[in-house]
């Protein structure tokens, strides 16, 4: 299978590299990273092992020789989703599928709006990764399984996804309802990223005390009035989900740094716009109030502002 990786910085990298086991797999990413990999391969460490994947094509933006493809995963920023597409647009054919395995809300809606529903479909990554250097990644947490689905309601397509994944080493499985799925980890990366970010500790330090817990519970409480207003199916009330957060989900990342706080400290954009400041947007359009969301999202904007100002006096 011919597969394009639009965005391939840590997460899409990951993906990248294992798929290119069995398959014709072509990266496009920002140098110095995408040069490293040309020269001497990739380089991938952490929980799933040592491996150096050298039959990757890389490039630092989308080439006519590249040519049509028969997947393409978008790895990149939220924010850059509408950018990605119409990049690589030139490079869909008639039977290329198109899936997001990117955070935040709204993704895989934006791709449709370029290839139809029919040809989208969206990932959920339970793990993550880390640039530690050009050319070098490492996955520093698995959590479960990635989750794969079909905006249109196909059902063998996800599967058949699904399987390419899971035979080339990442664990996956098909769901029948994407959009809840991606709701269902927007509202873990909603209660944690940005409190890791604006207090810089790990995510396992939120759980440990009242007053942390309570934004985290007022972040979702606000989070799942709107999703329920919007009629998404949700499988967890915010009662419910809170506990799993807690017991579940937080003990096997406890010790994970929010990328949010990352991207902050490198003076780059965050993905608030598309989670918490989501819940802000929706909530405006559905009538539904998101005060603390929304002081959220503005404590993280002006990180991103000061974090910019910054930057120019560390060169």
């Amino acid at each position: 299978m011919k597969i394009l990786v639009m965005g391939a910085g840590a997460i899409g990298s990951v993906f990248g590299g294992f798929l290119s086991k069995n398959h014709d797999v072509t990266l496009v990413g920002r140098n110095p990273h995408m040069a490293k990999v040309k020269k001497r391969g990739l380089k991938v460490s952490g929980v799933w092992g040592r491996h150096v994947f050298k039959r990757l094509k890389a490039y630092t933006s989308v080439k006519p020789q590249i040519g049509k493809q028969e997947l393409i995963l978008i790895t990149t920023k939220a924010y850059d989703t509408e950018g990605a597409i119409k990049q690589v647009l030139p490079l869909v054919g008639d039977e290329t599928l198109v899936v997001s395995a990117q955070n935040g809300i709204g993704n895989e809606e934006t791709i449709a709006k370029f290839v139809g529903q029919e040809r989208t479909l969206g990932c959920m990554a339970i793990f993550g990764a880390i640039l530690t250097e050009p050319g070098s990644v490492k996955v520093t947490v698995y959590a479960s399984e990635c989750l794969v689905g079909s905006l249109s309601g196909n059902e063998e397509t996800p599967k058949r996804i699904a399987r390419t994944f899971s035979e080339a080493g990442i664990p996956t499985l098909p769901t029948d309802d994407i959009i809840r799925e991606k709701w269902m980890k927007a509202f873990y990366n909603m209660a944690l990223n940005p409190l890791s970010t604006i207090l810089k500790v790990p995510y396992g330090t939120l759980g440990k005390f009242e007053e942390t817990k309570t934004v985290m519970r007022k972040i979702l409480e606000e989070a799942f009035m709107v999703a329920e207003r919007k009629g998404v199916n949700l499988k967890f009330d915010c009662n419910g989900y809170f506990e799993f957060l807690l017991k579940r989900q937080l003990p096997p990342t406890a010790k994970h740094e929010s990328s949010m706080l990352q991207d902050i400290i490198k003076g780059k954009r965050t993905e608030i716009e598309f989670l918490n400041g989501a819940i802000v947007g929706l909530g405006e359009t559905l009538g539904v109030e998101t005060p603390v969301n929304e002081t959220i999202s503005n404590i993280v904007k002006a990180m991103e502002h000061l974090a910019r100002a910054k930057r120019p006096e560390t060169h």
